[in-house]
This record gives C-alpha cells, structure tokens and sequence, in this order.
C-alpha cells in the first residue's frame, strides 16, 4: 500500500532525483555528468534492457510446456535476467509465483519471494503441482523438456 500510495514521489526521487543529486554532491561530477549520464543515460540502458529481456524471450528459446503461445524458455536470459527467461513456463502458468518449476535455479525473484515468505512479509504463494505440469507437457508441449 506504501508504494501505491506514493509510487510518483517514489518514482520521481529513485529514478531522477537521488542519480542525479548523489554523484553531483557526493562524488563531485558536474551536475550535467551526473544528470545525462547517471540519469538519463542509465535510464534508457535500463528500459532497452527490459524490453530486450522481454522480446528475446518471445523470440528464442523452447516452449516446453506449450508450443501453440509465443513466449519460450531462454537461458540466457534467465542468466541476464536473473530467473526472467522461464516465459513458457509464466505463460502456461501465470499462477505460479515463481515463474519457473526449478525453484531457485537462475532465479533470484523466486529466492527472494522465498526469503520474503519466511520472514512473514510474504503469504499464500501459489504453486503448480508436478502432475499438472507433466499433463501440459504431454498435452502441448514441444517435446524439448529435459527434466522429470
């Protein structure tokens, strides 16, 4: 409730502000430094990359669990992304909190949901059962999955 109720001061203050402000004041850049290349530049670096993450995992990979959707296994993005490359997966099971059946395997989000959960700030994650993804795959896989 905290970041939807300020989420555009956060916005603000976490992506413009404080780049712009820290190496200015802090580590003695020029204020146009700090503001074209900690800022904007590190801006625009993040958003390709998100959308890279995105179309990369449309594009190339597997689809394990389901050949008749777009989006596939990649692991490299999973590698660059830590844990974001199990599209296949997410879209077969949007459901499942974890994005992925392999846990923590090059998956940081999960790991993270994980350690969120046994402090008490996370609750009533959902997961997929193996047999229902052993169906999917039998059903509309594509034949490439390895594990069992």
């Amino acid at each position: 409730m905290f970041q939807r109720r300020h989420y555009k001061p956060a916005v603000l203050l976490m992506c413009f502000v404080l780049p712009t402000l820290v190496p200015w004041y802090f580590w003695g850049e020029t204020f146009q430094h700090s503001l074209y290349v900690a800022t904007f530049l590190r801006y625009a670096i993040v958003l390709n990359a998100t959308w890279l993450v995105n179309s990369a995992a449309h594009l190339y990979g597997y689809r394990p669990y389901d050949k008749n959707i777009n989006p596939r296994e990649n692991i490299l993005v999973s590698l660059g992304a830590v844990g974001e490359g199990f599209h296949n997966y997410h879209h077969s099971f949007p459901y499942d909190y974890s994005t992925s059946e392999y846990r923590w395997h090059i998956n940081l989000t999960t790991f993270f949901i994980d350690c969120m959960a046994a402090l008490g700030l996370a609750y009533d994650r959902k997961k997929v059962s193996k047999a229902a993804v052993l169906a999917k795959i039998k059903r509309t896989g594509d034949g490439s999955y390895k594990s069992g």
